[in-house]
């Protein structure tokens, strides 16, 4: 089974310093990665995310995925503390985060000079 990991990251979409947990952490001051988490990734787990040390104030459930930015949950610049959520059928905190957008991957593609391209969604004919 993989280890249940949370990267908080200083700017949003996934820029500037980095903070990697895999276990709880009560107080990120001794860290020094204190209020500065605005984006996050969340693998394999659920991690509840508190504003203040300790796991107290608002406290929120982020389920796996990519959190490119944490403004819309209130928490840009605001944890403090972090753990694993218990695992349980069905949301017993009653603060878990709506899930992530799903984020698609996009291929390379190929470009052939010898082909004739179209004019992408110009309205002209060819």
């Amino acid at each position: 089974m993989a280890v249940a990991q949370v990267t908080f990251y200083e700017g949003e979409g996934f820029r500037g310093g980095t903070f990697t947990a895999d276990g709880p952490v009560r107080n990120l001051d001794r860290t020094g990665f204190n209020d500065r988490a605005a984006s996050a990734v969340v693998d394999n787990g659920r991690w509840e995310v508190c504003e203040d040390a300790y796991f107290q104030g608002r406290c929120v459930v982020l389920r796996p995925g990519q959190y490119c930015s944490l403004r819309p949950m209130g928490l840009n610049h605001k944890i403090s503390s972090v753990r694993p959520a218990e695992h349980t059928g069905y949301n017993r905190y009653g603060n878990e985060a709506p899930p992530p957008p799903t984020r698609y991957g996009y291929e390379r593609r190929q470009y052939d000079p010898g082909q004739q391209q179209r004019p992408y969604d110009s309205g002209q004919q060819q």
